[in-house]
C-alpha cells in the first residue's frame, strides 16, 4: 500500500509522455507528407535536372573539343577523363529519371534530389577540370592549321560517305504523299546547311575556336545525313509491308470485337467503342501513305491489347505480341532517329525523354520475351511522340 501514492502520478506521467510522443510522430509524418514537403521535393528535383543539363552540356563540349583537336594521341589521363565525363553524364540521366518515378515520401525524395544535385555538381567540376587540362595540352601539341586540315578532311569524308541524300528524297516524291518523305527532306536541307556552316568556319583564319565551331556543325551534318537514310529506309520498308499489316490488323480487330461482344464484363467498359474507332482508322489508311499506315496499325494493336487485357488465351496474346513487335519497333526506331537528328538546344525535359527512349529501345532489341520487347518498344515510341 505504501507504493500507491507515487505509482498513480508516475503512470499518469508515463501515459502523458506516450501521448506526446505519439502526437510528435503524427505531426512529423504529416509534415513529411504535406503539400509543402511535396513542393520542396519538386523544387529539389528541378535543381537536380538543371545540374544535369549543365553536366550534359559540359560533357558534350569536352567530347566535341576532343574531336576538334583530333586528339587520338592525347595522354591517357585526359582520355580517361573524357570517358568518365560521358559515363557520369549517362548515369546522371538514369538517376534523375529515377527521381520522377520514386514512391518514397516527399521529404525523402527531397533528400535524394539534393544529394544527387550535389553529386552532379561534383561531376561538372571534374569535367571542367578535364577541359582545362585538355586546353593546356592542345596549346602545346599540334597547331590550329593542322587541326583545320583535319577538320576539312572529316568534312570531305562525311560528304563522301553520305552519298546523295537528295536523290533519296527525289525517289520518294512521286511515289508517296508529302508527309511520308518530309522528315528525309528536312534532314537533307538541314545537313547541307550544317556543312555550309562548317565550310564558313574553316574558310577563315586558322583558329581553334573556328575548328571547334566547324566540328560541332560536322557532327550535326553527319547525324542528319543518317536521318535521311533512316527515314527513306522506313518508308520503303513500310511500302512493302503496309497492305499485309493493315489486312492482318483488320482481322485482329474483327476478332477482338467478337470477344468484346461475347464477354462484355471482362473487357474494358468502352472496348467496343474503341475497337470500332480503331477499325475506322484502319479503313482510312492509303496506299501512298505506307509509313502512316504502319503507325496506325501499331496504335490499333496497342488499343486492342489495352481493352482486352488478359481475356484472350496466353497463346493468342503471345501471337499478338509477336505480330505487333516488328511494326512497333520500326515506329520506335524512326521516332527516336528523328528526335536525335532534329534536336537543337533541347530542354532538359526533351533530353530526359530522348534518353528514356534510347534505353527502352535498347531494352526492346535485347529482350528475349516478346511481351517485354513489345512493352519496351511502345515505351520508347511514346517517350518521343508524347509529352
Amino acid at each position: 500500500m505504501s507504493d500507491l501514492p507515487w505509482a498513480l502520478p508516475t503512470s499518469i506521467a508515463l501515459l502523458a509522455a506516450l501521448v506526446v510522443a505519439a502526437v510528435v510522430v503524427i505531426v512529423v509524418r504529416a509534415q513529411r507528407r504535406s503539400p509543402r514537403a511535396a513542393v520542396a521535393a519538386a523544387n529539389a528535383r528541378t535543381a537536380a535536372e538543371e545540374a544535369l543539363l549543365r553536366l550534359d552540356d559540359a560533357a558534350t563540349a569536352l567530347d566535341a573539343a576532343f574531336d576538334a583537336a583530333d586528339a587520338d594521341d592525347a595522354p591517357t589521363d585526359l582520355r580517361r577523363g573524357r570517358a568518365a565525363a560521358l559515363r557520369g553524364r549517362d548515369r546522371g540521366f538514369v538517376e534523375v529519371a529515377a527521381l520522377a518515378t520514386s514512391t518514397r515520401l516527399p521529404a525523402q525524395r527531397r533528400s535524394d534530389a539534393v544529394r544527387l544535385r550535389d553529386d552532379l555538381e561534383r561531376r561538372i567540376t571534374a569535367v571542367n577540370a578535364t577541359q582545362e587540362r585538355f586546353s593546356e595540352w592542345t596549346r602545346t601539341h599540334g597547331t590550329p592549321a593542322s587541326r583545320t586540315a583535319a577538320a576539312r578532311a572529316r568534312r570531305e569524308e562525311i560528304a563522301r560517305t553520305s552519298g546523295d541524300p537528295a536523290r533519296l528524297v527525289t525517289e520518294a516524291r512521286p511515289r508517296f504523299d508529302d508527309g511520308e518523305w518530309t522528315d528525309a527532306d528536312r534532314a537533307d536541307r538541314e545537313a547541307r546547311a550544317a556543312l555550309a556552316r562548317a565550310d564558313a568556319a574553316l574558310d577563315g583564319q586558322d583558329a581553334d575556336a573556328k575548328v571547334l565551331e566547324a566540328s560541332i556543325a560536322l557532327r550535326r551534318a553527319e547525324r542528319l545525313f543518317r536521318a535521311v537514310e533512316d527515314a527513306h529506309r522506313f518508308v520503303l520498308q513500310a511500302s512493302e509491308n503496309a497492305a499485309a499489316e493493315v489486312a492482318a490488323a483488320q482481322a485482329e480487330i474483327a476478332a477482338a470485337l467478337e470477344i468484346a461482344a461475347d464477354r462484355p464484363t471482362e473487357v474494358a467498359p468502352d472496348a467496343a467503342e474503341r475497337l470500332r474507332a480503331a477499325a475506322a482508322d484502319l479503313r482510312s489508311t492509303a496506299e501512298r501513305r505506307p509509313r502512316a499506315a504502319i503507325e496506325v496499325v501499331a496504335r490499333v494493336r496497342e488499343t486492342r491489347d489495352e481493352v482486352l487485357g488478359e481475356v484472350p488465351s496466353a497463346r493468342r496474346r503471345l501471337e499478338a505480341a509477336r505480330a505487333a513487335l516488328p511494326g512497333t519497333l520500326a515506329c520506335a526506331r524512326a521516332a527516336v532517329a528523328a528526335a536525335e537528328a532534329f534536336a537543337d538546344a533541347p530542354t532538359i525535359e526533351d533530353r530526359l525523354r530522348l534518353d528514356a527512349a534510347r534505353r527502352e529501345l535498347a531494352a526492346a532489341r535485347s529482350a528475349q520475351d516478346a511481351f517485354q520487347a513489345l512493352a519496351s518498344a511502345r515505351a520508347a515510341w511514346h517517350a518521343v511522340t508524347k509529352g
